[in-house]
């Protein structure tokens, strides 16, 4: 049997070659998971528009893009919290790469806020962006993905949307949110007859400034990323699952994907 190549989509018995001639949209887009999966997009021939505040200064080439993939690369500055302008910054993605049929919902903010004790306006941030963002973004790119009914939504939850973590807070319950809301949209497209396939990908800690957020968060900030004591997931090792995802055959409609380091216990 032909080997499989889940990086770039190459040369299968059955799945697409590449995903050339995609047009994908990743919130999140200037870091992190994000950027990640918006390379890894853009390495499999799609054209690929990344959304994200800190974008405005930046250039294809700065976020690590080559001289040849950044004639398909578009740079998006949009801040999620102002939900008025996302339809509009959707929609320039969109004409900005002349379609859109995949849009990767990598956005996010953590802080360990305790329902005891924590900062109100951190419960309020987390539930804006990991949750009605998404709806906001999805429901936006859904009017501009293909008649045909085809495409893909990747939302990136996170282990903590499968248990509660000790100091969850709030955080955790908006990534419970992000897979009922991508099981309940599943559910909405197929009764609507669209064959747009709808998965998660929900990691457990990843080397990413999230991460970093995340612990500097804590009540006491007495732990810390590097207090782990093994070793990590890396973006890429997120971007490899997401292009699986995105490389399965049409009759392939992956729910999610769970996925820890080796080491991590919970």
């Amino acid at each position: 049997m032909t080997e499989i190549s889940l990086l770039g989509c190459s040369e299968t018995t059955m799945t697409q070659s590449t995903l050339s001639g995609r047009n994908a949209l990743v919130t999140g887009g200037s870091r992190g998971i994000g950027l990640a999966i918006g390379r890894s997009i853009c390495a499999a021939e799609a054209r690929v528009s990344l959304m994200g505040r800190s974008l405005a200064d930046a250039s294809p080439e700065s976020l690590g893009f080559t001289d040849e993939e950044s004639s398909r690369v578009s740079l998006i500055a949009h801040d999620l919290f102002q939900s008025a302008a996302t339809p509009e910054a959707v929609q320039k993605a969109a004409n900005t790469m002349g379609g859109l049929d995949i849009l990767i919902n990598a956005a996010g903010i953590a802080r360990q806020s305790s329902l005891v004790n924590g900062d109100s306006a951190d419960w309020r941030d987390m539930f804006e962006v990991n949750v009605l963002a998404l709806a906001e973004v999805t429901k936006a790119a859904l009017a501009l993905f293909p008649d045909t009914g085809h495409g893909d939504i990747i939302n990136i939850s996170s282990m903590s949307g499968h248990r509660v973590p000790g100091k969850g807070g709030c955080y955790a319950p908006t990534k419970f949110a992000v897979r009922a809301m991508t099981e309940g949209l599943r559910q909405e497209l197929r009764a609507s007859g669209s064959q747009v396939r709808v998965s998660c990908v929900s990691p457990g800690f990843v080397d990413t400034l999230l991460l970093d957020e995340y612990f500097t968060t804590g009540d006491d900030g007495s732990f810390q990323k590097s207090d782990i004591g093994y070793e990590i997931l890396q973006p890429e090792d997120i971007a490899e699952l997401a292009m699986h995802q995105l490389c399965a055959p049409d009759r392939v409609d992956v729910t999610d994907i769970l996925v820890r380091p080796t080491g991590q216990k919970t």
